[in-house]
């Protein structure tokens, strides 16, 4: 990328920030922990899309990279008394190395076998988890151990940083030649491969970023919440909510996913009252489906395309 435009470019994402960071003066604590739902929700759906959104692998156990990191972080700190200055790095250290788990198996599968296999990932975890017992909490879990910080504001600011931070760093990624080598996998593989480039390195790269913002998102998340369990964690759910936040937004752009995230989280709060229960999840799958028929490309490109044509408009 050009120095010029890759300054304007950090220049618009420094205007981004500061605008978010003024939504504290405005906006009610009640929603203002929503909007730190809405951050780390973002941190994983930005995560899952350089991995699936940029090279089609699709995933179905970035839970299982969340869930490693949270339970690493949280049994250091709850059993063995470590400071969290060094839970929070072996956390996510942990998510990479979980990444290279994931990746190795599974670089010479592709389609739904992929997915099934990260699929199979979770579910092993998650039986796992329970099954250990007393170490991990079993199904009631761990709670009490230590927060980050305390209160609405500070964590706001923390998940903010986190996620502006994330999306900055994944979409010089996806903007540089490989994140278009990645595209190039995501439209033909063979094709890439044919070229001379090494797919296989290139994925597994991919993978390791991806588990790395995973484990970012998942360690601060937990201790935000200060509890954690496998229903927590691993639950289709969270699954459903970051690819559904990414598909969206818009997969394969990094930025769509982190308006995916906002939108329907925002969404999910605003149906609380109108649509309780059970309910308002089954409105919130039916909105999220109707987006990605009516629009498949996602609302980014959308956006895009909008500032396009009033761009166009002034000129003439």
């Amino acid at each position: 990328m050009k120095e010029a435009a890759l300054k304007k470019k950090t220049l618009q994402w420094l205007i981004a920030f500061g605008l978010m960071c003024l939504l504290p003066l405005f906006v009610p604590v009640g929603w203002l922990r929503v909007l730190i739902i809405a951050n780390f929700m973002a941190i994983f759906a930005m995560s899952w899309d350089i991995m699936s959104g940029y090279t089609g692998y699709v995933s179905f156990g970035h839970n299982f990279l969340i869930g490693l990191a949270g339970y690493v972080s949280v049994l250091l700190v709850y059993h063995l008394g470590f400071p969290l200055y060094v839970c929070l790095p072996i956390g996510i250290l942990a998510a990479a190395g979980g990444g290279l788990l994931f990746a190795l198996p599974t670089l010479k599968i592709r389609g739904p076998y992929f997915t099934l296999f990260t699929l199979g990932l979770l579910i092993l975890l998650h039986r796992l988890v329970i099954t250990i017992g007393a170490p991990t909490g079993g199904t009631r879990g761990l709670f009490g151990f230590p927060t980050v910080f305390v209160g609405a504001i500070p964590n706001y600011y923390l998940s903010l940083g986190l996620a502006i931070l994330t999306a900055f760093i994944l979409w010089y990624i996806g903007r540089s030649d490989f994140g278009k080598v990645l595209k190039g996998i995501y439209l033909d593989e063979d094709v890439v491969e044919s070229s001379g480039l090494n797919t296989v390195r290139f994925k597994l790269h991919s993978f390791v970023i991806s588990s790395i913002f995973a484990g970012v998102g998942g360690v601060f998340f937990i201790h935000y919440l200060g509890s954690i369990a496998p229903e927590t964690v691993f639950s289709i759910f969270l699954l459903m909510n970051i690819i559904i936040s990414a598909v969206v937004g818009g997969m394969g752009t990094i930025i769509g996913p982190f308006i995916g995230a906002y939108i329907l989280m925002l969404i999910l709060e605003g149906l609380r009252p109108v649509a309780p229960g059970a309910s308002r999840i089954v409105i919130y799958a039916v909105i999220g489906l109707a987006v990605f028929v009516l629009r498949p490309g996602g609302i980014y490109p959308e956006i895009q395309r909008l500032l396009t044509f009033l761009k166009g408009l002034r000129k003439g």
